[in-house]
């Protein structure tokens, strides 16, 4: 590979990743198209020329509306950030919720679910609110309160994990510009 040949490809490689904000496609249109602009400027002898008309492949980029995606990208990117994690944390503040229900159950036996037959009114807490209530769930209270818990657990832990995701390819994506930063 001839020297020119090698600073058509490093300015391709750098404009293919400052371009990351676009499609496939329109990344691939405009590579081709640099390159062959590049290729034909060697051959008359002004590829030096050609790339300082160029500029860096960032600069290049910014033509084709890559730093208004970006920034759209990044802010979308932090609202589904802030989204799985607030929904990370309202899951295990309700699985805490059905474990001290639980727990309270076990412990006060007049805890529970009630109706009272004359009423058909359903309410939840102590016993002693009418004389006449009916527990609707006995023992079962406790155990579907801790498998609750258990299954709010298990999708809190899977939204933390795709926040955790999410922030990686955050981060990773605001930091791409910097990548692209081999010079010629």
């Amino acid at each position: 590979m001839s020297n020119g040949q090698h600073d058509i490809e490093v300015f391709a490689r750098g404009l293919e990743a400052a371009l990351h904000a676009l499609s496939a496609e329109e990344r691939e249109d405009i590579v081709r198209e640099a390159r062959a602009h590049l290729a034909a400027s060697a051959e008359a002898g002004r590829l030096k020329a050609a790339l300082a008309a160029f500029g860096t492949p960032q600069t290049y980029a910014l033509q084709f509306g890559v730093e208004e995606r970006t920034q759209a990208a990044g802010l979308r990117g932090a609202w589904s950030l802030a989204g799985n994690m607030a929904g990370s944390a309202v899951l295990a503040l309700l699985a805490v919720a059905f474990v001290t229900v639980a727990i309270i159950d076990i412990l006060v036996p007049a805890f529970g679910i009630w109706v009272n037959p004359a009423t058909g009114a359903i309410y939840f807490g102590h016993a002693g609110m009418t004389t006449r209530a009916q527990e609707l769930a006995g023992a079962w209270l406790s155990l579907a309160s801790f498998a609750a818990a258990g299954g709010l657990a298990l999708l809190s832990l899977a939204s933390a994990r795709a926040a955790a995701r999410e922030a990686r390819r955050y981060l990773k994506g605001s930091s791409v510009s910097n990548l692209a930063g081999e010079t010629l």
